[in-house]
């Protein structure tokens, strides 16, 4: 990736001299980005354009450059790329549309381009995008005109839509606040945003980066990306809805996946998830301040009403807010003119109108060590001390940068005053109280966090050596029979059963396995069981285990005979399935019947560890029933998380495996033990 931003001679390839010609905005953005390489043009009709002469063919071109950008019929592209191959062009970039995101048979043009791109050791991003940017060194290539307000920066962007990219730039240009690297990939046909995350990373001028995606290219290894970086990325993946799936499908190729695996994983690999984009420009903002290691707050507020509304996001984003030093509160008293405020955290300088002192309490608290951020809040009006405000907010960045702790300002005044401050402070400046909370909070959350690896050695006591399953074009729902062996031969503890296909052997099993008993169908194709009459429970003597047969025989003469479990416990669920973008990935809630209704249910992408599987259970509202609610016991949680682990293994060790259930699983004071089981083959 760094051969395509570091690149210090472009060929400019689709130029003319028509005014409506989009390869000519290409040469307008190198120009007006200051872009310092060698620059080539070529267009099939030639002559020259702003001093350029334009080659008619790429063999032309006096010398092989480091990058191509390409903007020619779709139909055109595979052979330009074969004359780029030829030339020793290494790196393109494609912002032709005409793929396959207008229908799949578009889609020998793409084989054709990745047979190329194959033969000639060559990469590419796009097609169907706006290209790329380096802000530090001018290299811009979009065709869009957008204009360089935003200075050089350190967010780096990656968006599959040229558009909203482009609205990412305008916004960082109206704040002054500024980014490193742009890349729009469009429909990824080579370079996914894998690989753009990977130089990100590891990119010097790059600090946080924003992503937008409609498709996600390889769930698992954007996972393994995000766990190994230290720089927070923001994602915001649309395509989550039916009727956005055909739109996005049109738009740039890209497939819809599970809304609530993506979620999962994303909080799993310390990826920050948001649903819009001006939540996504928000947290941008507070990565641009020092990180927050803590949740100790100083509150300074021109405004007693801000005071409180910043003392309730404060508790609502789960910070702590630190009584004032005595000798600060000694510092406003002096200042205070009819002495009515009582001074405290948060601080309300309602009473103090001396600004110098604002800016001498704003560096004080955030020296002081008993506090990890600063949120100031300051209002003002143009026709009252505009320009001591002017100097004030000027004032902060070179506090923050001297202390190198985070100090978030929110300023309160016309949308002129505001916008000045923006163009002339090169600092982020929120104008919501929440909107600086939510910054402060996502920033403690990711430099304080605690990211668990996939696991990478397996449990003891898993055998998954000799289990072998049916082919799934044989059965797509194992017999619970079948699937009751293969959870006992792994390892899983299972409610002692046995299987019976007439009245007679159920009487045998039942008094072999001992009374009470539970008699249930074995019939794959039932999944409700109790909706469907398929189970009765607590029997006692022959005579109603053979009424219960009877009767449950009628799904189907094989039946499953089962130890009643008659231990005090809490139900709950451990489920998995097979994501085609993230792999095995593993569920756990409350179980029993009503788990559709609840559903409280936390996930992973697994395997993984012990630790993780704990955190699962925390993100579950009755997580408080195992810990002992309303005094009751505790029950094993550490028995069942041990078994979500088993469950991420068993995921991990058998892809063939499309989904299972374990509901319910009896979670008692020793014990985690399996009452029911389906496993559904790919």
């Amino acid at each position: 990736m760094k051969r395509f931003f570091n690149a210090q001679s472009v060929t400019v390839i689709g130029v003319s001299n028509s005014p409506t010609n989009l390869g000519r905005a290409i040469v307008y953005g190198l120009i007006r980005y200051e872009f310092q390489g060698t620059v080539y043009l070529v267009g099939a009709k030639g002559g020259s354009f702003l001093g350029f002469k334009i080659y008619k063919s790429v063999a032309e071109v006096p010398e092989t450059t480091d990058l191509a950008v390409l903007l020619v019929p779709a139909r055109v592209v595979p052979d330009i790329l074969e004359d780029c191959g030829r030339k020793g062009i290494k790196r393109v970039v494609v912002e032709s549309g005409g793929f396959s995101e207008l229908g799949d048979d578009r889609k020998e043009l793409e084989e054709r381009i990745l047979q190329t791109l194959d033969r000639y050791d060559m990469r590419l991003i796009g097609p169907n995008c706006i290209g790329i940017i380096n802000r530090h060194t001018g290299l811009a290539l979009p065709f869009m005109p957008i204009e360089p307000l935003a200075p050089a920066g350190n967010i780096g962007i990656i968006s599959q839509s040229g558009g909203v990219g482009g609205c990412i730039l305008n916004d960082l240009g109206a704040e002054k606040l500024g980014y490193s690297l742009f890349a729009s990939i469009g429909n990824k046909l080579n370079v996914n945003e894998c690989d753009l995350l990977e130089y990100y990373l590891v990119d010097d001028k790059t600090k946080s980066i924003f992503c937008y995606l409609e498709g996600i290219a390889d769930g698992r290894r954007m996972m393994e990306i995000a766990m190994k970086g230290e720089k927070p990325i923001v994602l915001h993946k649309s395509n989550r809805s039916e009727i956005s799936r055909g739109i996005a499908r049109s738009h740039s190729a890209s497939l819809a996946v599970d809304d609530f695996v993506v979620s999962a994983a994303c909080r799993q690999a310390g990826i920050i998830r948001v649903d819009k984009q001006s939540e996504a420009f928000t947290l941008l903002k507070g990565f641009q301040l020092p990180p927050v290691r803590g949740k100790r707050m100083g509150i300074i507020s021109r405004s007693g009403g801000h005071a409180v509304i910043a003392a309730d996001a404060a508790a609502e984003y789960g910070f702590e807010l630190p009584p004032l030093p005595e000798d600060l509160i000694r510092e406003v008293e002096k200042s205070a003119r009819a002495g009515v405020i009582r001074f405290q955290n948060p601080l309300d300088l309602g009473d103090v109108f001396n600004l110098e002192l604002y800016k001498l309490l704003a560096e004080q608290l955030l020296k002081n060590p008993s506090f990890d951020c600063v949120l100031f809040v300051h209002h003002y009006q143009p026709v009252f001390d505009t320009q001591p405000s002017r100097n004030l907010i000027r004032s902060i960045p070179e506090i923050v940068a001297k202390v190198g702790k985070p100090l978030a300002l929110c300023v309160f005044s016309t949308r002129a005053e505001i916008q000045f401050n923006r163009e002339n402070t090169a600092f982020p400046i929120f104008t919501d109280v929440h909107d600086a909370m939510k910054a402060l909070a996502a920033s403690r959350d990711y430099f304080n966090r605690k990211v668990y690896h996939f696991a990478s050695r397996r449990p003891t006591g898993l055998s998954p050596s000799n289990i072998r399953f049916p082919l799934a074009s044989e059965t797509a729902m194992l017999d619970p029979t079948e699937a009751g062996s293969i959870l006992q031969s792994y390892g899983f503890p299972l409610a002692p059963w046995k299987l019976a296909q007439d009245e007679e052997s159920a009487v045998i099993a039942s008094k072999e396995l001992g009374y009470p008993v539970v008699i249930k169908t074995a019939s794959p194709s039932v999944i409700h069981k109790t909706d469907a009459g398929g189970v009765l429970l607590n029997l006692k003597n022959t005579e109603e285990v053979r009424e219960a047969y009877r009767k449950v025989s009628q799904l189907g003469r094989k039946v499953i005979i089962q130890k009643m479990v008659t231990d005090n416990g809490i139900e709950w669920i451990i489920g998995g399935k097979r994501d085609p973008q993230f792999g095995p990935v593993v569920l756990t809630g409350m179980g029993g019947v009503l788990v559709e209704i609840i559903k409280d249910v936390s996930a992973r992408v697994g395997p993984i560890c012990h630790e993780e599987a704990i955190a699962m259970l925390r993100e579950t509202r009755a997580f408080r029933v195992l810990e002992g609610f309303r005094g009751q016991p505790r029950a094993n949680i550490d028995a069942l998380a041990d078994m979500i682990v088993n469950v991420s293994w068993f995921l991990h060790d058998f892809p063939q495996i499309k989904e299972m259930d374990l509901n319910p699983v009896l979670i008692t004071v020793d014990k985690a033990i399996i009452l029911d089981w389906r496993i559904a083959l790919c």
